[in-house]
């Protein structure tokens, strides 16, 4: 009986410490379809150990049960809880069971650094504030373990890209494209570039002496080779 007891008083202290790290959620994802929705908690405490605490993070369920599974994708494992110390970059799957349009809705925002996260599917980017939505396509029967990428700093409203020694240097541009053309708009030997990070560069070896237009976020630079 005193084992049990016992027992009993670590099973609640332990539920009391996942309540408080739970309560310090720094945001909340729901990804929502028809009749169907899936639901993961971010959690940021100093008081966790670097990476994530297991006494945070449970395994997403089959989705036998479920029409959608939306989750935190670390070290090859699933999770619909994550804690950390420090809320950096992460990926995040979708696994779904329809093909149907989604609606990603973020609340309970805690902090004052500003979030971002990049659909890696159609490269768009978006902030994660109280109450903002994001709708996307998923197809049925996927499973996509880096659909998404958080970041903690926003894309810059102004990227700068700037041209020396046959390079350009793309700075605030993640999800963004880049099409270096000819002054008449056609196609040159550089393919378009969507940029995967914050800082990018792009070699224009391979262009011949001249004038080229660059254009990106509906602007336009001219540059000379």
């Amino acid at each position: 009986m005193k084992k049990l007891f016992i027992s009993m008083l670590v099973l609640a202290a332990s539920l009391n410490v996942m309540a408080e790290i739970t309560a310090k959620a720094k945001i909340t994802l729901t990804a929502t379809g028809t009749n169907k929705t899936d639901v993961v908690y971010l959690v940021q405490n100093s008081d966790l150990n670097d990476g994530y605490n297991t006494g945070s993070c449970s395994l997403v369920p089959s989705l036998d049960t479920k029409a959608v599974a939306f989750y935190v994708y670390y070290n090859n494992a699933e999770y619909i809880s994550f804690g950390t110390k420090d809320l950096g970059e992460m990926t995040f799957g979708l696994k779904t069971n329809a093909d149907t349009e989604y609606t990603l809705t973020v609340s309970q925002v805690g902090g004052t650094e500003t979030l971002t996260m990049l659909d890696s599917n159609t490269s768009s980017t978006f902030e994660l504030t109280e109450g903002a939505t994001y709708n996307f396509t998923a197809t049925a029967n996927t499973t996509d373990n880096t659909r998404f990428h958080l970041a903690a700093a926003p894309v810059p409203a102004t990227p700068e890209i700037c041209h020396r020694y046959g390079k350009l240097e793309v700075r605030g541009s993640k999800g963004m494209t880049v099409q270096v053309l000819n002054l008449d708009g056609s196609a040159t030997s550089i393919a378009d570039q969507t940029m995967a990070t914050d800082n990018e560069v792009i070699d224009l070896s391979g262009l011949t002496a001249g004038q080229y237009l660059v254009k990106w976020n509906g602007k336009e630079l001219i540059i000379q080779m």
